[in-house]
């Protein structure tokens, strides 16, 4: 949460406000070429591009079966309780957003604007995002796990409660 908090407030203030900020991970699981057409969606009219597992074409390799069912699960239940238009995965931090954007978020929430420290951040932006009119695609992600070298840093049932209560208290600030 942090380093994104950091990587997100680093580049908006170097960037004009055409240009666009591409977050992924740097353990080849996210595959590069996706940028491109994420950057061209930004460039047509999009405020934030996620690249999705849920999206026709994509595709997850070496994801254990059940992290699959855990991130499938997860989406369902965002989409139910938070529903974004354009968005099926709120976990994925795989995005291109608008320099014009983050401006805006950051103008707004400060700080807060990345408040949580784990891989629920993610989630947590959105939520955000999501109350400033802001316009989401997505792109089919090709989400190469099989390439990640050593185990993840994620360790599943804490973000899993943590992300839990994410929720729980953006349902009574709302």
């Amino acid at each position: 949460g942090a380093t994104i908090r950091d990587g997100l407030r680093v580049a908006a203030a170097r960037c004009g406000p055409r240009d666009i900020v591409v977050v992924m991970d740097a353990d080849n699981t996210h595959t590069p070429g996706l940028i491109r057409s994420m950057a061209r969606l930004v460039k047509e009219g999009s405020d934030v591009v996620i690249a999705s597992r849920y999206q026709p074409g994509s595709l997850v390799r070496g994801v254990p079966l059940s992290r699959r069912i855990l991130s499938r699960a997860a989406s369902i239940l965002f989409r139910i309780v938070f529903p974004i238009l354009g968005v099926k995965d709120y976990t994925c931090g795989y995005r291109a957003y608008g320099a014009s954007v983050l401006k805006a978020a950051l103008d707004q929430y400060g700080d807060a604007f990345v408040s949580e420290e784990g891989f629920q951040c993610m989630v947590d932006i959105l939520l955000k995002l999501r109350k400033m009119d802001v316009i989401f695609r997505e792109v089919p992600l090709i989400l190469r796990y099989d390439l990640k070298e050593g185990a993840s840093k994620m360790k599943v049932v804490r973000t899993m409660l943590r992300t839990l209560g994410l929720m729980t208290r953006r349902w009574f600030q709302r």
